[in-house]
């Protein structure tokens, strides 16, 4: 894993090109390793990032990268954390990995919720796993009218006192060119209370799996990521 600074240069790659690669690695490894590694280097980075959380609220997608998040709270839960789990996934629906890392994180005995947790504080630990790399600002794309309770963990994410570890990039934020999809955008923008009693908002992580794309430097990914870090799962770029 690697924290990601200006003083040196890194290879960016668009969304095609990761997509490419994560295909090509999944075909030559064992099913599920992939999730594995990723929900594993999640918790790491959890764990030395909010070392003395009272509890970790995670953010779960019905698709993959929800269940890089699944994967991740087995470990905190394993680790004796105190981890609440709101995932918007169905197991008779979820892809493979997504449903075994599920039954993972329940044979670990995490605590489920509908909603965040309402006592989250500025130790306590946010991790967005709600939307991967699939999300397009383009206004040719069609506009996503997100439901309900995705609404509501999008909002608790950017409302929440807690520092906030998005897994591979800020849900809702366009991989290839930093915009925020239509829809999907903070409301209001992240932190203005904080600005307006003179605090700092809390920090923000983002661990990129695989390869860092360009969304997250540049248009509002900039500030949506926060600090950057890189795990490449152990496998090389082609």
């Amino acid at each position: 894993m690697h924290r990601i600074t200006a003083h040196q240069p890194y290879p960016l790659f668009n969304t095609a090109a990761t997509r490419r690669l994560e295909n090509a690695a999944a075909a030559a490894l064992p099913p599920h390793t992939l999730m594995q590694r990723a929900g594993l280097a999640v918790a790491q980075l959890a764990q030395a990032m909010a070392p003395h959380a009272r509890t970790v609220w995670i953010a779960c997608g019905p698709g993959n990268n929800g269940g890089d998040g699944l994967e991740a709270a087995m470990h905190l839960q394993r680790s004796g954390r105190k981890v609440v789990v709101t995932w918007l996934g169905q197991p008779d629906t979820a892809p493979a990995d997504a449903k075994a890392s599920w039954q993972r994180a329940r044979d670990a005995c995490v605590v489920w919720a509908d909603t965040a947790p309402g006592d989250l504080g500025a130790n306590d630990l946010c991790i967005d796993a709600l939307l991967g790399i699939g999300v397009s600002s383009s206004p040719h794309s069609p506009a996503r009218t997100p439901d309900a309770r995705l609404q509501a963990c999008l909002q608790a994410l950017h409302r929440s006192p807690a520092p906030v570890l998005a897994v591979d990039l800020p849900s809702g934020l366009d991989a290839a060119t930093g915009p925020f999809a239509a829809g999907l955008a903070p409301a209001p923008p992240p932190h203005q209370h904080y600005h307006l009693h003179h605090q700092a908002p809390p920090p923000r992580h983002t661990l990129s799996l695989l390869t860092l794309k360009p969304g997250l430097f540049t248009a509002a990914g900039r500030d949506a990521a926060g600090q950057v870090w890189l795990d490449d799962l152990g496998v090389e770029p082609g």
